[in-house]
């Protein structure tokens, strides 16, 4: 760290009796070096971060306006403060200095005893300079540290906990996108932004020559901001080739997403800052996800599909290839609109635009980014696939489901066999074995009128036959029942047990 005003008035130039005349809310400005000069037009040779020392020589028998002046040049110099060497030229610093210097909020500074500025010069730049080699050996650390990171395979995540060590302050990467990444010191997202929106340094980071994103250091450091600057500097070159090996060696995003949503499938823990991280590197960025499963023919028919889609829907998607079956991950906003019936829409149009045959698509519910529930979220949609591949073999035209649709399928899955057989037999046992007697089909009419509501014209149409012929099966079937299965109060239980039916018929 550099060291302050203050500090150089309490050490280094206790000797020359420092007495402070404006500025003091500045005083903790960071000094880059110690200069001493007589010229009136120094301003122009000055880079900023100075500590000008003077004995107002330059300023002898001029009037308050040219000394205003010549103060707020410096002042706009951004120089660190200026000190006056009072018994020279001046006896005391004129008001209308201090005046300027505290419109400008620039420390000005008295010195009440003669030392000789070189001594001042050597002292103060002495300790300047150790510091700054100070710094250059806590950044080489700092790099060794994080290229070790970087070698046994640490991912950013590792990385930012490593620099926020040496800033002490919140640490947040977002990529070019707008999409938070990581963020290392802060509570949850909305803390994140608070930093991004705060931020007291920044640092670009470019992977393989294209900017990717910005990583950000937010209030709080106790570090200056040179030195701050100077640690995020390197920690930015130690992030991009982090950010390339997150992405596998290829850096293909296909390659990224299918890796990422087989790791996920496979229940393997994975952080939020790298989720986020493997998320973006795959391509996309959100904050909230809509899982979707599809059957195809091949895996590079449904994958067209979901890109088909996407591009019309307008959000990107985290597509890969899992054991034969095409997954997605379908970043959305939060909208008064359901993303769920946005997504499935979205897909039924692009597989009548392309004409695509032969798939069979499960949309799923949104979670956020975390792996755990995401996990869970693409294992339920792929659970309610295989559920919906039987629909469509027993004949159900629709190539679209969502996991809601399917609830009850997933819910008679998960009972054991010998309490769907019961649920069966004590409900529709007489009308399966009449179909089974005679070749019939009056258990998937019923299933049929009951799955469109009961709505009679809805029920024909399905089944492609007249209303009248739908309500004489409907009286067949009532009698070989013996009650009534239009029954509003028996839906329920009518719906899960043909759904029972229907799992077990074809796992036999």
């Amino acid at each position: 760290m550099l060291p302050t005003v203050n500090e150089l008035l309490a050490d280094q130039f206790r000797a020359a009796d420092p007495l402070v005349l404006a500025g003091r809310s500045s005083l903790d400005r960071t000094v880059g070096w110690v200069h001493s000069s007589e010229i009136f037009e120094i301003s122009p040779l000055l880079a900023g971060g100075e500590l000008l020392l003077t004995t107002g020589l330059g300023l002898a028998g001029v009037d308050a306006g040219t000394r205003r002046h010549y103060v707020r040049e410096i002042a706009a110099r951004d120089v660190a403060g200026v000190a006056i060497e009072v018994g020279r030229t001046f006896d005391t610093v004129p008001p209308d200095m201090i005046a300027e210097a505290s419109r400008a909020r620039l420390p000005l500074i008295a010195l009440r005893t003669v030392v000789p500025f070189i001594e001042l010069c050597r002292s103060a730049n002495t300790a300047i300079v150790s510091r700054e080699v100070s710094l250059l050996r806590r950044v080489d650390q700092l790099t060794a540290e994080l290229l070790a990171d970087l070698g046994a395979g640490h991912g950013p995540a590792r990385l930012l906990a490593r620099v926020g060590a040496v800033t002490d302050c919140p640490l947040v990467l977002t990529a070019n996108s707008g999409a938070l990444v990581a963020a290392h010191g802060v509570d949850d997202d909305r803390s994140a932004w608070a930093a991004v929106d705060s931020a007291t340094a920044t640092a670009t980071i470019r992977v393989r020559d294209t900017t990717w994103g910005t990583l950000t250091a937010g209030p709080g450091s106790p570090l200056d901001s040179v030195t701050l600057r100077a640690v995020l500097a390197r920690a930015a070159e130690a992030l991009a080739p982090a950010l390339v090996q997150v992405a596998t060696p290829t850096g293909a995003p296909r390659r990224v997403a299918a890796r990422l949503l087989a790791d996920l499938l496979g229940d393997k823990q994975i952080r939020v800052a790298d989720l986020r991280t493997r998320l973006a590197a795959a391509g996309a960025s959100g904050t909230a996800w809509v899982p979707v499963a599809v059957d195809a023919p091949e895996p590079r028919i449904a994958t067209r599909l979901l890109d088909s889609a996407m591009r019309d829907l307008g959000r990107p998607a985290v597509i890969g290839d899992v054991h034969a079956t095409v997954y997605g991950l379908v970043a959305i906003e939060h909208t008064a609109t359901d993303p769920v019936t946005d997504v499935a829409d979205a897909l039924r149009k692009a597989r009548a635009a392309n004409r695509i045959d032969g798939v069979t698509i499960v949309v799923g519910e949104p979670d956020g980014v975390d792996a755990a529930k995401l996990a869970a979220a693409l294992r339920t949609t792929g659970s309610a696939l295989a559920l919906a591949v039987r629909r469509r073999r027993d004949g159900l035209r629709q190539p679209v489901f969502t996991t809601r649709e399917l609830a009850a399928d997933l819910l008679v899955a998960a009972i054991p066999s010998t309490e769907r057989a019961h649920l069966v037999r004590s409900t529709l046992a007489p009308l399966i074995a009449w179909d089974a007697a005679h070749g019939t089909a009056l258990t998937s009419t019923l299933d049929h009128f009951l799955r469109n509501g009961g709505s009679a014209t809805r029920c024909a149409a399905a089944l492609h036959i007249g209303r009248q012929s739908l309500y004489q099966r409907i009286d067949r079937i009532k009698a070989l029942l013996g009650y009534d299965p239009t029954s509003p109060e028996l839906a329920g239980t009518l719906l899960l047990a043909l759904t029972a039916h229907r799992l077990t018929d074809q796992t036999d």
